[in-house]
């Protein structure tokens, strides 16, 4: 149980470098690992059924997720130069299709889901839900990259917090992402959305084995 709980942390704060926001300059954060830290540069391309969220890492990561126009991930693809990972993954029906290249060997495999959404980008599908300022949980199913399998996660509203961004005083809606079951007891990771257009601010987690330290990722700038 320990080993999924780390895996699924992972895997919200991977899909925290998925962004949301209107198709206007590109946007950037800082994600900090202990003394690690990496920059993230997020943009978006428009496309006549939906859009492509870019997500470009300075460590070489990169994850482009295209969404449909109620924000459903229709296609994913991952690029890790360091993990010798780059492969697509593609919704049919009630499938998730993953063709491509995982820990340098040739990847074809079916991940069978149901018919709940599949938010990739989830910082930016959960648009309509932060806005709706819901108590209630809401089911959706995530890829992790690094494991090219499928989870099914839940997401509620917790209320409205003052935080500290780029060092200035700010209202922020939190949200608590886990795993849906009986995980959800054991962790957590939380990120917080502007009121006013849902803009994702910050994500506070743990990636790793207990005695990890903190991965805090925030935007810089107004955004």
């Amino acid at each position: 149980m320990l080993r999924k709980n780390v895996l699924l942390a992972a895997v919200l704060g991977i899909a925290a470098v998925s962004i949301p926001c209107a198709a206007q300059s590109p946007l950037t954060y800082r994600d900090s690992t202990g003394t690690r830290e990496i920059s993230i540069v997020i943009d978006e391309e428009l496309l006549p059924t939906g859009s492509v969220i870019h997500s470009r890492m300075s460590d070489g990561e990169q994850h482009d997720v295209q969404i449909d126009p109620s924000a459903e991930t229709v296609l994913y693809r991952v690029v890790s130069p360091q993990r010798l990972i780059d492969y697509t993954v593609r919704r049919e029906g009630s499938l998730l299709v993953v063709d491509g290249v995982f820990e340098g060997k040739p990847v074809a495999r079916s991940l069978r889901i149901d018919a709940r959404p599949w938010y990739q980008s989830m910082e930016w599908s959960l648009h309509d839900y932060v806005c709706s300022q819901s108590r209630e949980p809401l089911l959706y199913w995530v890829v992790h990259p690094w494991e090219a399998k499928v989870y099914l996660m839940q997401a509620r509203g917790e209320g409205i917090d003052e935080i500290t961004l780029d060092g200035r005083p700010r209202y922020a809606l939190r949200v608590r992402v886990s795993s849906a079951g009986i995980l959800q007891l054991f962790w957590k990771t939380l990120y917080w959305f502007r009121p006013s257009d849902a803009r994702y601010l910050r994500y506070e987690g743990i990636r790793g084995l207990p005695g990890t330290p903190k991965t805090t990722v925030e935007l810089l700038g107004d955004g």
